[in-house]
Formats: C-alpha cells, sequence, structure tokens
C-alpha cells in the first residue's frame, strides 16, 4: 500500500446554472503551502477580453482509497463562484497596473516563471520535444559556409555562378552537388557554369530553420 498526498490544488467552478467544471490546478508552492479558504477570492483577467472574480464556496480534503491496491490518495479540492463587486472595475484597474510595471516589465520574475513552468512539465515533456524536434533536423552536415552559399542562393535566385555567389567556388558547389541540394546547368555566355538550387536545398533550408527556431 502506497499514499499520496497530491502537490496539487484543484479549483472547481460552479456556474450559475448549476453545473460544474475543473477550472484551474495550482500547485500548493505556488500558493505558498495556504490552501484557499471560505471566503477567500481569487480573479481572473483575460487580456481585452473580460475580468471574473470568483468566491470559494466550499472547501474538501479528499480520501481516494482504491480497494484492488491498497493506495490511498489525498488532494485538496476548492469550490468557487463568480461574484460581481461594485468596485470590481476598480480592482482590476489596480491589478493591470501591477501586472504591467512589476511583472510583465520585470525579467526577473519572468525567468522565474519560465522555470517553474518547465519544472511543472517534467522530464517526459521535455524527452518527447526532443524526439519531435529532433524530426526536423538538418540531413546533410553543411558546414557554415556551406549553409550560407545555399542560403544565399535560395534568397536570390537569379544569382546562378560562383562569380556572383558570395564564398562560392567550383569544389563548394560540386560537394552541395553531391548530397543533392543543387544541381549543376549548363556554362553561360561567359564560360561559367550556372547552379541552381534543388528542392532537397530548399527543404534543407527549411529543416535548419525549423530544428534552430523550435519552440519548447
Amino acid at each position: 500500500m502506497s499514499i499520496i498526498v497530491d502537490d496539487k490544488v484543484y479549483f472547481i467552478q460552479r456556474q450559475k446554472h448549476g453545473s460544474f467544471y475543473l477550472d484551474a490546478t495550482f500547485s500548493l508552492s505556488d500558493l505558498g503551502g495556504t490552501v484557499p479558504g471560505f471566503g477567500d477570492r481569487y480573479a481572473l483577467a483575460i487580456h481585452k477580453n473580460g475580468t471574473v472574480i470568483a468566491e470559494v464556496v466550499g472547501r474538501y480534503f479528499l480520501r481516494h482509497i482504491d480497494e484492488k491496491t491498497g493506495n490511498e490518495w489525498y488532494a485538496w479540492f476548492i469550490v468557487v463562484q463568480e461574484v460581481s463587486l461594485r468596485e470590481q472595475d476598480d480592482l482590476f484597474r489596480i491589478f493591470r497596473t501591477v501586472y504591467k510595471e512589476d511583472i510583465r516589465g520585470n525579467p526577473v520574475k519572468q525567468k522565474r516563471a519560465a522555470k517553474r513552468e518547465s519544472e511543472e512539465k517534467g522530464f517526459e515533456y521535455w524527452e518527447e520535444q526532443d524526439r519531435q524536434r529532433a524530426k526536423h533536423a538538418p540531413i546533410h552536415g553543411l558546414d557554415a559556409r556551406e549553409e550560407r552559399i545555399l542560403r544565399f542562393m535560395v534568397a536570390h535566385p537569379d544569382y546562378l555562378t560562383t562569380d556572383l555567389i558570395p564564398q562560392a567556388g567550383d569544389k563548394t558547389m560540386e560537394t552541395l552537388a553531391k548530397v543533392g541540394v543543387v544541381r549543376a546547368g549548363a556554362k553561360n555566355a561567359s564560360g561559367r557554369r550556372e547552379w541552381f538550387v534543388t528542392d532537397e536545398g530548399r527543404a534543407e533550408v527549411k529543416r535548419m530553420d525549423t530544428y534552430r527556431d523550435w519552440k519548447f
């Protein structure tokens, strides 16, 4: 038998017509180890979409027993219900001021919030993100100079010869052609070989950008 004491506090909202839904979840550590009690209120501000104030009307410490395993789960559930206050507009005017000046404008608090989010998501989340990112990894192993040349050619499709492509030379272009990101064309009137980016070359640049700019 094992006993699991949940570090989460689950907020259930009771709507005006009587139904309930799970509105939010907070860790006890985020709440400073304090579970909200009767009469406590929490405010919700959605940018440009309105505001809500809810009051605690129920407070339950759940003990759930799994008869098959004998395991026990303990967790706090808080029931809240929306209330309307005459001073609501004034309160949210102050809330917005504090948010803009002390939270959104404070890089230290932003970093702390990002760190908490990372810790809460857990190892499995980041492992899955790494797996998803790896699906978009570049596959041709281009070095920095080769990448710059390929990117230049994608951005300037009319620049076809090595004298017009910065840092390009015949050997480099042949190397790029071997992995399939460019292809050789005919010689122009000046006797210079023309080079063209292939679909695979454009796909490789897309992979580079997706992999590099991946949002975890």
